[in-house]
């Protein structure tokens, strides 16, 4: 069975023999399932074997998985910019009630907790001492 993509939907391409006339593989569309929800289209399921079900079932659980890797992986990309753009909502005085700052923090408390249990310790901060720090000397 093969699988190509076309717009929304996949369609669900079987192998049927060669055409020795045309020199090619005959390749019917036994249908088509859809590309987001994984519904099969009206009748599919009836044109297949039990082995084809079990081989197309495999695919959309593949493409479920290919998805939701590539969500959470969006999810890591955006996280710094979406962070740096809440301080800058709160810097310009954006509202923000009582059970938003709590699932902030919780949210907060969640992913600190998630990076150390990966192996990701917080990197030591380099701090400025001093006049470098924009205090002034005691000693001028």
């Amino acid at each position: 069975m093969q699988f190509k993509e076309q717009g929304g939907k996949v369609q669900v391409l079987l192998y049927t023999g060669f055409d020795e006339a045309k020199n090619a593989p005959i390749v019917r569309i036994v249908g088509s399932f859809d590309k987001y929800t994984y519904k099969p289209s009206p009748g599919l399921l009836d044109k297949l074997s039990i082995e084809q079900r079990d081989e197309l079932e495999a695919e959309c659980q593949r493409r479920r998985q290919a998805a939701l890797a590539l969500n959470r992986q969006h999810y890591i990309n955006s996280l710094a910019a979406n962070i740096r753009g809440a301080c800058d909502s709160l810097d310009n005085n954006a509202a923000l009630t009582p059970q938003q700052s709590d699932e902030i923090w919780d949210a907060m408390a969640e992913l600190v907790r998630a990076m150390r249990e990966a192996g990701y310790q917080r990197p030591a901060r380099d701090r400025k001492h001093g006049a470098e720090a924009g205090q002034g000397s005691l000693f001028d």
